[in-house]
């Protein structure tokens, strides 16, 4: 029987899958294609470098925590900024996200050390998450940037084990 080519789509599934699980850090060809079940020259073949690979994953990834993020708190102003970054961080907080939020970490340390690969894709990730912000902020678009900001740097606050700052700044009680 012969072997099917795996296609775009369910290459990208794999390789979040793993990415998520193990990491960006110690994505190389090798590891991405044992876990997409191919071949690094696969890889290549598909998305034509690894840069360009590393490009698409991250675009996957950001379009499918925004799915995920879409599901669990839908498109719907909220009355206070206060209330968004109460939801958001405990959502954030979640077993599902924390994946994503590592990865993330992972992105903005490649992007400050000047890949310049990782800070275009931490610039369109942004982008996504502004926009999925907007819908949800009480002043919308205008209000975006500015709890995008206070999220991450509650974000990277629990990453560096001071959760009960992020959480005084959401006006979370250490127990949320």
């Amino acid at each position: 029987m012969a072997r099917t080519k795996p296609n775009k789509d369910a290459l990208l599934s794999d390789l979040a899958d793993h990415v998520l699980a193990h990491g960006l850090n110690t994505a190389s060809l090798r590891p991405l294609a044992a876990a997409a079940g191919t071949s690094d020259r696969m890889l290549i073949y598909h998305f034509g470098s690894k840069d360009q690979l590393i490009a698409a994953l991250l675009e996957y990834l950001a379009a499918r925590m925004a799915a995920g993020l879409d599901g669990a708190m839908p498109p719907v102003r909220l009355a206070t900024e206060e209330e968004l970054l109460r939801k958001v961080l405990q959502l954030m907080r979640s077993d599902a996200f924390q994946p994503y939020n590592r990865v993330w970490l992972d992105i903005i340390a490649a992007a400050a050390q000047g890949g310049a690969a990782h800070r275009e894709a931490a610039h369109q990730i942004i982008r996504v998450f502004l926009d999925w912000i907007a819908k949800r902020h009480p002043a919308g678009a205008q209000g975006a940037p500015h709890a995008l900001t206070l999220i991450e740097g509650m974000l990277v606050m629990d990453a560096a084990g001071h959760a009960s700052i992020a959480n005084a700044a959401a006006g979370l009680s250490d127990d949320e």
